[in-house]
């Protein structure tokens, strides 16, 4: 009964870490938000980029000055494969925005998962480059056969990227997995990205 959902650990130092290294600035409070990680995900493809606003410094302009709400664009673009898990039913089009869009893919539980309490704010959500899974199967799901099969761009409204890390050493299973989420206050998470290299750095989103 206690592996119904995901276990949610204490990751503050983590947290904090990642978000001083990722702005290059001390940390000015942290916020309680009123949501906890949902258990039932939807693989639905790979995310290709991932659009965001922060204040951190550049690190192509280390020597500017950066006030708190000075905002940026960036974009990171996947290095390595960035495996992209959503909230069922989150991708809709906006000519139909109450028909969720058919995708192909396994549904993921987080169940018993050691998720962290704590993650980073790295910034404002823009946007995402995603390539769904258009062939095969929700247990085997493909993808297309030409290059720009299945891939699309997600935004979201009043939406913030997160990061943090799936804490596997805290059950003997070897490394913590890094990963983002792309969350609403109001909604929680509704995305989460997982690569092989993966990870928040002083340069920013790498991996």
């Amino acid at each position: 009964m206690g592996a119904a959902r995901p276990r949610v650990l204490d990751a503050r130092e983590l947290a904090i870490r990642y978000r001083t290294t990722f702005t290059q600035k001390p940390l000015r409070g942290d916020k309680e938000y009123p949501f906890t990680w949902p258990t039932t995900w939807h693989h639905v493809g790979d995310a290709l980029a991932i659009a965001y606003a922060s204040d951190k410094i550049n690190p192509e302009k280390p020597s500017e000055h950066v006030k708190d709400g000075d905002y940026e664009l960036y974009k990171h673009l996947a290095e390595s494969r960035n495996r992209v898990l959503c909230q069922p039913d989150l991708l809709v089009t906006k000519a139909r925005p109450r028909e969720p869009w058919p995708v192909v893919g396994p549904t993921v539980s987080l169940a018993g998962v050691p998720m962290p309490k704590h993650f980073a704010l790295l910034g404002f959500f823009e946007e995402a480059d995603l390539r769904l899974h258009t062939a095969g199967t929700d247990e085997n799901p493909k993808f297309g056969r030409g290059a720009n099969d299945g891939i699309v761009q997600v935004e979201l409204r009043h939406a913030y990227v997160g990061g943090s890390k799936v804490l596997w050493s805290r059950d003997g299973k070897g490394k913590d997995q890094p990963f983002l989420t792309v969350f609403t206050e109001s909604a929680g998470p509704l995305m989460l990205i997982f690569g092989d290299e993966l990870d928040i750095e002083r340069d920013g989103i790498v991996g």
